[in-house]
């Protein structure tokens, strides 16, 4: 990780954010589904992880997410994903990181959802990362992908387009919607315009002075 000073002003500000949209539990029941599915033990038990440094270091070399999609897609049609087996230099993690991103949008995951290589390298944003790889759960889930899925799992919502017949939709054209406008709701004949001055008449209804002579 580079070595950066402390933060101040705005830039603090957005760090805390950040910082507060974290939650561990959610990360520790990540770190556990790509144990699961990758058949790889982290250096240390998730389970003991308390801070998102800890979450960031287990995954920053990129091997985890690198074999975690070989598992997904498979090594079917030349599928699987190169990466640095052992990577030394920081640029190799990296490189990593960035193949497993540009794997999973291929894969279906939306750019919204990923993370940048920074956001794990530097422990930047480490919500967005757990937030990416749950969201990549969701598309193996729905792709069928031959591993195991926790409950946490959310399942994608499915579209179900409604084809109706010609007769039916020319049925809307005899309805007049009240965009088009009706004199049947309220109106504001009467009012006076916003900001107007007040406007104060004499009674012409009251007693009136004899003025004949």
């Amino acid at each position: 990780m580079a070595n950066h000073g402390p933060s101040y002003g705005l830039s603090r500000e957005l760090e805390k954010k950040n910082q507060a949209r974290f939650n561990i539990d959610e990360a520790i029941e990540v770190l556990q589904w790509i144990e699961e599915v990758t058949g790889i033990q982290l250096e240390h038990d998730p389970r003991e992880f308390q801070t998102a440094t800890e979450v960031s270091d287990a995954l920053k070399d990129g091997v985890m997410l690198c074999v975690l999609m070989n598992r997904l897609v498979g090594t079917r049609n030349g599928m699987a994903l190169r990466y640095h087996q052992n990577p030394k230099m920081p640029f190799h993690k990296m490189e990593n990181i960035s193949n497993f991103l540009e794997a999973i949008k291929a894969y279906g995951v939306s750019e919204i959802s990923c993370f940048q290589t920074v956001d794990l390298y530097e422990n930047k944003q480490c919500y967005k990362v757990v937030e990416c790889l749950r969201a990549l759960a969701a598309v193996a889930q729905n792709k069928d992908a031959p591993v195991p899925f926790p409950i946490w799992v959310v399942k994608i919502a499915q579209g179900k387009p409604r084809k109706f017949p010609e007769a039916v939709i020319r049925q809307g054209d005899a309805i007049i919607p009240l965009q088009y406008g009706t004199n049947k709701c309220a109106s504001q004949k009467g009012m006076t315009p916003y900001g107007l001055a007040r406007q104060i008449k004499p009674d012409m209804t009251g007693p009136q002075d004899d003025k004949s002579i």
